[in-house]
């Protein structure tokens, strides 16, 4: 089974993107807000991480930055999710080595072809 973390300091998000990745054999890792995703995710090793830009604490962006100083991240999948698609933002989760970003809503197409290119499900 893969590990996933997602993180999301919207309830409503993180509820909805929990249920549409329930479909799959996943073993799904959930964080509220960016120190908590980046203390969890050193913790469990996820095979993928999809973090909310947009988190008071720490962006999704600040959470991959950090990530990727870690050996064992420096080729673990990084998606980033907005509402925003400002050039800026984009930018800044490029910088932070992030893989892709996605914007919101998700919808369940995009996530099953996340997951077939960065899991192989």
């Amino acid at each position: 089974m893969h590990t996933v973390l997602i993180a999301d300091d919207d309830f409503i998000s993180l509820e909805v993107l929990k249920a549409m990745l329930d479909e799959y054999p996943l073993d799904l890792i959930v964080a509220g807000n960016g120190r908590d995703a980046l203390a969890l995710a050193r913790e469990h090793q996820p095979e993928l991480l999809i973090l909310d830009y947009d988190m008071p604490d720490m962006t999704g962006a600040d959470v991959c930055r950090a990530l990727r100083q870690d050996a064992e991240f420096e080729d673990t999948p990084i998606i980033a999710l907005t509402g925003h698609q400002s050039v800026s933002e984009l930018n800044t989760c490029r910088t932070a080595g992030m893989n892709e970003t996605v914007h919101k809503p998700v919808s369940p197409d995009t996530l099953m072809v996340l997951l077939r290119e960065y899991l192989s499900l």
